[in-house]
């Protein structure tokens, strides 16, 4: 598959507007992807494409063996470069769909090392993945395009208004063959004996014509100098441009092209605009969404470190979290403990009871906030307190949550305390920010155990299971802490319980302990008093 001299995001810029500007040869889309297999083991490689209208792609690297659709086409060394590059292949392929999924495959090339027998292989899958992705037909490719650029950017500069007729532009190229080379803000040379195949488009520069072009030379926006023995077989197209020299032949002719509506060449820069913004903001949402694609010599040194990155990042950001809420359950031990410690021993006694208050609570808040504000409104004095109330009634419900959220926390803290887990010998349950933060640990490890599997490849779907615990745990734990705000009007008034049979017998006991020693002191002080009293009797 051909490379553009230029960066690819340039590149993909330079083939939108190709596109645009030429609209006798349509650029040839990808088949549409509809379903993808990808097969990775230590003897086998396999990829596996479905399109749309039955058409079917496989290619495998099987014991040695590489295949496309079942035919074997060579073999291949296990472990060699050529073995790398098509499962760093599979590897991208793996988190693509669709359109990008096909750009990869179309991109994917022999590795520059390759030589003999090893290349040609290389080579021969090359070919079917590009015939198998592309759709049949005579239609050119977008790599018949081959743009040149002196920096990034300039093609984009220049349509978005560098070019005084840009409706040119359009009669300027209508008609040309297929295989066009592009030249941008940089001068353009043929010297003497020298041949170039198919057509060039010089755009802001000077085309110096010594040797022969075997098709037609557009030049815009620019000037053309023709040497003495110099050769155009096709014609000579000149936009907004000038002659510097004209001593060679043209076979076609030289033609002028001029701009004839003013109108229609605003409409057409408009729309140039739109569709290179358009294209630019669809090219880098598709570059940070997928993988680093390869670089000129066939190879990505960011891809296998990018799912690292991510899951190292997820973990940071929720041991943040933790950290967070943490100083936060400090704090509110520290101002508020005997209402933390309240509604958390109602969320231990009747979970089932706090979390339904607390689901119907949270569809009742937003009919309250706004029944609320009509009420406040509708009396003039209460529209003082109305414009308080707005951000307020949301500000504590938040702090409601939260305070909750920490309640369960400190409920599950205290469990942890008393599993006897290895790692929870730190927690001590007499100490309540211990226990908080033990309990946001235990309520957040299914999210810290999702981005730690993320970095393993392959296991998406677990990693995607245990994001769905974690808000599942979440929420339960939200909603339960919020109900028990509720009940206990945030920690001012505690839940009554009847005592548990043996909470029972232990107070019990307490009290007859109590009593025992009550009774043996008043016994012991009355003899002594009786003692003292009495005097000796003679």
């Amino acid at each position: 598959m051909r490379r553009s001299a230029i960066p690819s995001r340039l590149a993909a810029i330079a083939v939108t507007a190709a596109a645009f500007l030429l609209p006798s040869h349509a650029v040839a889309q990808a088949r549409e992807i509809v379903s993808k297999q990808v097969s990775v083991g230590a003897s086998e490689a396999v990829l596996v494409l479905e399109f749309r209208g039955g058409h079917r792609l496989e290619a495998s690297f099987r014991d040695g063996t590489v295949s496309v659709d079942g035919e074997p086409i060579g073999a291949f060394e296990p472990g060699s470069a050529f073995d790398a590059s098509w499962r760093s292949l599979l590897g991208q392929a793996v988190a693509l769909e669709n359109g990008p999924l096909a750009v990869a495959v179309q991109d994917w090339a022999p590795p520059t090392e390759l030589t003999g027998s090893a290349l040609e292989v290389a080579e021969a899958l090359d070919r079917a993945l590009e015939e198998g992705i592309e759709p049949s037909g005579d239609t050119p490719t977008a790599q018949d395009v081959s743009v040149s650029s002196s920096e990034r950017g300039t093609l984009t500069r220049l349509l978005m208004g560098s070019v005084t007729r840009l409706s040119v532009l359009e009669e300027a190229l209508a008609g040309l063959d297929e295989r066009i080379n592009v030249h941008i803000e940089e001068d353009f040379e043929v010297p003497a004996g020298e041949t170039v195949e198919g057509s060039v488009v010089v755009i802001d520069g000077t085309a110096t014509i010594a040797g022969e072009i075997r098709g037609d030379l557009v030049v815009v926006d620019g000037s053309v100098a023709l040497e003495e023995g110099s050769r155009i077989t096709g014609e000579l197209r000149m936009a907004d441009a000038r002659m510097l020299r004209n001593l060679g032949d043209v076979d076609g002719g030289v033609v002028d092209v001029l701009a004839t509506e003013r109108d229609e060449t605003d409409d057409l820069r408009e729309r140039l605009r739109s569709e290179i913004r358009d294209e630019v903001r669809r090219d880098l949402r598709n570059e940070l969404r997928n993988v680093t694609r390869a670089d000129d010599d066939g190879f990505s040194f960011l891809s296998p470190f990018r799912t690292v990155l991510r899951g190292i990042g997820g973990v940071i950001e929720t041991v943040f979290t933790i950290l967070v809420l943490g100083l936060l359950g400090a704090v509110a031990v520290s101002f508020a403990r005997e209402n933390i410690e309240i509604v958390a021993d109602t969320a231990r006694r009747a979970p089932g009871r706090a979390a339904a208050v607390g689901l119907a609570g949270t569809f009742l808040l937003i009919p309250i906030w706004i029944l609320g504000a009509v009420a406040l409104v509708v009396s003039i004095v209460g529209i003082p307190v109305a414009i308080a109330w707005l951000p307020l009634f949301p500000a504590a419900v938040l702090v409601a949550g939260i305070f909750g959220y920490l309640a369960v926390a400190k409920n599950a803290g205290e469990w942890l305390a008393d599993s006897g887990y290895a790692w929870t010998d730190w927690v001590r349950k007499s100490n309540p920010v211990h226990t908080i933060l033990a309990g946001l640990i235990g309520l957040m490890l299914a999210f810290l155990a999702a981005h730690v599997i993320s970095i393993v490849p392959f296991f998406g779907f677990l990693s995607g299971l245990l994001v769905f615990v974690g808000v599942v745990v979440t929420f339960a734990a939200v909603q339960v802490g919020f109900g028990a705000v509720l009940l206990t009007r945030g920690g001012r008034r505690r839940e009554y319980w009847p005592l548990d049979p043996e909470e029972a017998w232990a107070a019990a006991m307490d009290i007859d302990a109590d009593l025992d020693e009550g009774t043996t002191t008043a016994a012991g002080s009355t003899a002594d008093d009786r003692n003292e009293g009495s005097e000796p009797h003679v």
